[in-house]
């Protein structure tokens, strides 16, 4: 079996679902992280309502990552991204701007990364024009809001200065140009030629049970993982973002016993799954895999929280890599003998009496 043939598996609507929940979710923490870092794109205009002009780190990310992914994660992460950024660092909640961040994001995201798009110069100078529009329609939004929420007073010139062209040599700076850059880059690395990264030490299994695995695909490059184990990767990164979020918003302390139930339940379908095939009772699926390694990695990161609890943890931990090992060396042997009985068939001149 070759990777070709692993394309000729029909497209599933969970793998279609999972990858863009992934998307927005890894859209919205790329934004929170920078903007924690460097301000979110609504600082420069609810912190100040002089003229000044910055390099806005999370204004190219935004637009970075929305051309990529199109304009509905674009919309849904830009939205999240700027609410949750102004819960933790804000005193009030300024919702309009958070519907303009994610109306930018999406306006932005309707010229569509494709593959080798790039490579025609026609193509590059249409972003650049996609991006300066929706510079301009932004604008509108920016004055729009400024003057119906927050600053009605002001003349309209001194809106028009302070916060629509200020809001528009922000992307001049920081997006119009340097985003197609990103995306010629992006479209040379990953979309020059069409490959399919397929190695044991990521996927774990051969070629013939590429059933056992899942891709993200970047342009044309195809990089192929273990299902489970891209659950749990997934699982470790959201849990300590949101409890890293948590923290932020309610600063509490999580409570030892708590995280000491999430590692004692959480592992325990994932064992079921695994081990029942493994005993070959059953055949997984890869929405099983992954969401049961998914929980695993959420347990995996709850250990740090139990404290007290250490003894315990380590006790669990070394009851399931026993389990663990049970399944594995009964599943061997099961298997083993399953591939005898292939090889070695019982004929019926075995049961003949001389």
């Amino acid at each position: 079996m070759s990777v070709d043939s692993i394309e000729k598996r029909p497209s599933s609507f969970v793998r279609t679902i999972f990858v863009k929940i992934i998307t927005v979710f890894f859209i919205f923490m790329s934004y929170l992280y920078v903007s924690e870092s460097f301000g979110s794109i609504s600082s420069p205009y609810i912190e100040t309502v002089s003229f000044s002009i910055v390099f806005s780190v999370s204004l190219l990310i935004l637009t970075f990552f929305s051309v990529l992914s199109g304009p509905l994660p674009a919309f849904f992460a830009g939205f999240l991204g700027e609410l949750v950024y102004q819960i933790a660092y804000y005193d009030i909640i300024f919702i309009d701007w958070c519907f303009i961040v994610a109306i930018y994001g999406s306006l932005a995201g309707i010229y569509k990364y494709k593959p080798l798009k790039y490579q025609d110069i026609k193509k590059i100078f249409y972003s650049i024009g996609i991006l300066f529009i929706t510079s301009l329609i932004a604008i509108i939004l920016v004055v729009t809001a400024t003057m119906l929420f927050h600053y009605s007073s002001l003349p309209f010139t001194i809106l028009l200065s302070n916060f629509g062209l200020k809001f528009f040599f922000q992307t001049l700076v920081s997006v119009i140009i340097s985003v197609p850059i990103l995306l010629i880059i992006f479209d040379k690395i990953f979309a020059s030629k069409e490959q399919h990264l397929y190695y044991m030490l990521l996927t774990h299994h051969p070629i013939s049970a590429s059933d056992h695995t899942f891709y993200f695909q970047f342009g044309q490059t195809k990089i192929y993982f273990c299902s489970r184990c891209s659950g749990m990767v997934i699982g470790i990164i959201i849990a300590v973002f949101f409890t890293h979020l948590f923290q932020l918003i309610v600063n509490p302390k999580f409570s030892s016993e708590l995280a000491l139930m999430v590692i004692i339940i959480f592992p325990i379908p994932g064992l079921i799954d695994w081990g029942t095939q493994k005993l070959l009772l059953r055949t997984s699926t890869t929405e099983s895999r992954l969401f049961t390694g998914f929980i695993i990695g959420i347990a995996l990161h709850f250990i740090s929280f139990t404290r007290e609890y250490y003894f315990l943890t380590l006790l669990m931990i070394t009851v399931y890599f026993g389990i663990f090992f049970l399944f594995f060396f009964f599943g061997q042997k099961k298997l083993l003998k399953e591939l005898n009985k292939e090889l070695n068939p019982v004929s019926p001149e075995d049961f003949e009496i001389e």
